[in-house]
């Protein structure tokens, strides 16, 4: 009997400081989740996922390179902060210019992105092959231009009739701060 009794009071104790550690670590504040990573860019931040994506921050730029299982399926998409000097217009063709992309009829299409109002553009290529289209985000924020992208600089691809939307699992993950005064007093 009494060793029935000693093993549950020890089984007990493990409960206890098992609980105790979960409810510590579930507590503790983390800047990302397990598997998740933030990169920032100016006043903009990304959530992503590290099983999925490799972010590589260069000056004014992120690149997110897809890996693993979603590279056959994924694109590579990049973050580009610029100054807020022209219009997303003007700045998707000139992001566009990277490759083979038909820009003469533009049409932006009105996005939402971490809160903010933005511009998406998509240009199918001049190329003679199935080719993905070139897809522009452009944003502004905190007094600045902010634009995702996924172009290809010349005829090939791997986003070719899957139906995944390259740029949306990585614009879904960003999120700006106010760091311009000029933000913050806006209604």
């Amino acid at each position: 009997m009494q060793c029935a009794a000693r093993c549950q009071l020890m089984w007990r104790r493990a409960l206890l400081a098992s609980l105790c550690a979960a409810v510590a670590v579930a507590l503790t504040p983390t800047s990302a989740s397990a598997g998740e990573a933030v990169a920032e860019l100016g006043a903009a931040r990304v959530r992503y996922d590290t099983a999925r994506w490799q972010a590589n921050d260069r000056p004014g730029r992120i690149n997110f390179t897809p890996l693993a299982t979603a590279k056959p399926r994924l694109d590579p998409v990049e973050l580009r902060v610029l100054e807020d000097a022209a219009t997303c217009s003007d700045l998707a063709r000139q992001a566009f210019e990277i490759g083979h992309y038909e820009t003469r009829s533009l049409e932006p299409k009105p996005v939402s992105i971490g809160g903010k109002t933005g511009e998406r553009f998509d240009a199918h290529t001049g190329c003679r092959n199935a080719t993905p289209r070139g897809v522009v985000i452009c944003v502004k924020a905190a007094g600045h231009a902010y634009l995702l992208q996924a172009l290809n600089p010349g005829c090939e691809g791997r986003n070719l009739f899957s139906g995944i939307d390259p740029l949306e699992e990585i614009a879904g993950g960003i999120s700006f701060v106010a760091n311009d005064p000029r933000e913050a007093s806006a209604p």
